[in-house]
């Protein structure tokens, strides 16, 4: 009886150590991040999600965007990121902006190496294709995962969007489905979906 009693904070320890290695993954990153030889192309068929009275509206001071969060969820941010949680526990978010250095990375190249960083922190994906997603009208590219990380199985999604040529948007969301085989189709996908469709971009990044 005890064990189960402590299901819920273990999922909490565990999805504080999945947010510790999504930002220790990123730091690595960035500090080769690559000016990008993808060039956004605008359209205009994006929907934005309203906010309802007790969303939050959240503006990153360096992180080149603003974005709406649920109230069923938990997060914490930075000048350039927000990580964000679901009240269970099972579903992790982490977004950020960060500005290029150069280098010869395309999007979809930076966009694997993010996985595979996460990957190499106590994870074994299987990566989807990549495809076309749109983020505040701008072109960028998603991919779809499953697979285990830290012993749990998961299913979940990475993308990434470039409003401007010297900057970068991207992130990634999962959901822990050892209890709910479901949780990412029922639930988890369309909160992060509705993340996505709420992030504005600053204009002084969109240069």
């Amino acid at each position: 009886m005890r064990d189960i009693f402590l299901l819920p904070l273990n999922r909490k320890i565990i999805m504080n150590k999945i947010r510790f290695i999504l930002v220790t993954s990123l730091i690595l990153l960035v500090s080769c991040a690559p000016q990008p030889t993808f060039r956004p192309r605008p359209v205009h068929t994006s929907t934005p999600v309203p906010a309802t009275p007790t969303s939050q509206f959240i503006a990153l001071k360096n992180g080149g965007f603003s974005l709406t969060v649920q109230p069923e969820l938990d997060f914490d941010t930075n000048d350039y990121s927000i990580n964000l949680s679901d009240k269970r526990a099972e579903l992790v978010i982490s977004l950020n902006g960060r500005p290029y250095i150069e280098s010869s990375y395309t999007l979809e190249s930076f966009l694997n190496q993010y996985v595979a960083e996460m990957a190499s922190r106590g994870g074994s994906f299987n990566q989807s294709d990549s495809y076309e997603i749109l983020v505040d009208g701008i072109s960028g590219l998603g991919m779809d995962l499953t697979g285990t990380f830290l012993g749990d199985p998961i299913a979940g999604k990475a993308v990434i969007v470039s409003p401007g040529k010297d900057f970068i948007v991207f992130g990634f969301a999962m959901s822990n489905i050892s209890v709910h085989k479901n949780g990412w189709t029922d639930s988890g996908r369309l909160i992060f979906e509705q993340i996505i469709d709420s992030i504005k971009f600053k204009e002084e990044v969109k240069k």
